[in-house]
């Protein structure tokens, strides 16, 4: 490895909705850390454009126990994340066993907050290369490309760089 980076997020870091009807952008310094809003909207963006769409379970389906099993075994097998080299169920279990990428866990609520937390990429030192203010509850994987996006847009093509992420293995 060239270079290695650190990803994660904090939900101690908030920011409260403005009081009053009108909306007052924070201010921002000119020499910032932030990466802005319009450039995490564009990765967003791109993210919801290629990411494929929920199957819906069809649950008026009557399958005998033995049979659902073993046909779930069976898709499971054969079932690949789309784009990776891993199987569907296992990135399932690894996303069910983190807090943090447990989108139905509420760490911060929107209704209350503007920024619900910060998401850092630091360098191997521990010195903070970039920040996103995530403006809702959990981490999603957005943040995390926006982020090294930006580190790529400042270092040549050429080096190779090792992410550290608590949940790296949604972003392969």
């Amino acid at each position: 490895m060239d270079v290695i980076v650190c990803l994660d997020a904090c939900f101690t870091q908030k920011r409260r909705q403005p009081q009053g009807k009108a909306w007052h952008e924070p201010h921002t310094h000119p020499e910032t850390i932030f990466i802005p809003p319009t450039e995490v909207k564009a990765v967003e963006d791109m993210v919801e454009s290629i990411r494929p769409t929920p199957k819906k379970v069809d649950k008026k389906q009557n399958k005998s126990p033995e049979k659902s099993s073993n046909l779930d075994s069976q898709q499971q097998e054969q079932n690949f994340e789309p784009g990776m080299r891993i199987p569907t169920a296992v990135l399932d279990g690894c996303n069910d066993s983190f807090v943090a990428a447990d989108e139905r866990r509420t760490k911060a609520s929107t209704i209350f907050f503007a920024d619900t937390g910060l998401m850092a990429l630091i360098c191997r030192h521990d010195r903070v290369l970039w920040l996103v203010n995530m403006t809702s509850a959990g981490e999603k994987q957005y943040n995390a490309l926006c982020l090294l996006q930006k580190l790529f847009m400042y270092i040549p093509e050429s080096m190779r760089v090792g992410v550290l992420y608590d949940i790296v293995c949604q972003l392969d």
